[in-house]
């Protein structure tokens, strides 16, 4: 009688997964609203990663596809930043850091406010473009185009593990490139 009221109460037990384990174990990135990455990484200072796309743009599908599918990449979006998924030519108003983004109608299409200024380089922007920041604007990188699952990679580990602060990326790409041949 006792071992049955035991395995009744272990049938019943549903194991929750705890966010250190879910990121490990993901099969997919867990995408946030803007908000909800604003606010989390104000609370653990961890950055965001914006994926800026369009529904019009094939390079944004093929991440979307390849890039953001890909195991090791999964991980380490989950482990390192906060990401989002942001329509560049959204309608929506948004407010960000205190500040508020419109829609900006140019021509046949337009721009939201929010993308011409976190997406944006030298006055360009193009898609995709994937930035990484900090929910106070700080702005740790802004990488224009599709990048491969192994370029994602180095990128997601050079900004997530913090090495951005001791050298640059060309740097990092070298050693990681001269360690990967030693093994």
């Amino acid at each position: 009688m006792l071992q049955l009221i035991l395995l009744t109460a272990l049938l019943q037990v549903t194991p929750v997964e705890t966010p250190a384990t879910s990121a490990s174990t993901a099969t997919e990135i867990e995408w946030l609203t803007l908000a909800e990455a604003e606010a989390l990484s104000k609370k653990e200072n961890k950055p965001l990663l914006i994926d800026f796309y369009t529904d019009w743009c094939g390079w944004c599908k093929k991440l979307d596809a390849s890039t953001y599918k890909d195991p090791e990449v999964i991980a380490l979006v989950n482990k390192y930043f906060y990401p989002v998924k942001f329509d560049a030519e959204s309608k929506e108003a948004y407010t960000f850091n205190g500040e508020q983004f419109a829609f900006r109608p140019s021509g046949s299409r337009g721009t939201n406010e929010f993308a011409l200024k976190y997406a944006a380089r030298n006055g360009r922007l193009g898609y995709p473009t994937t930035t990484f920041m900090y929910a106070n604007g700080e702005t740790l990188a802004i990488v224009p185009g599709y990048q491969d699952a192994d370029n994602m990679e180095l990128l997601l580990r050079f900004l997530g593990e913090g090495h951005f602060e001791n050298m640059d990326f060309a740097t990092f790409k070298s050693q990681e490139s001269g360690a990967n041949l030693g093994d």
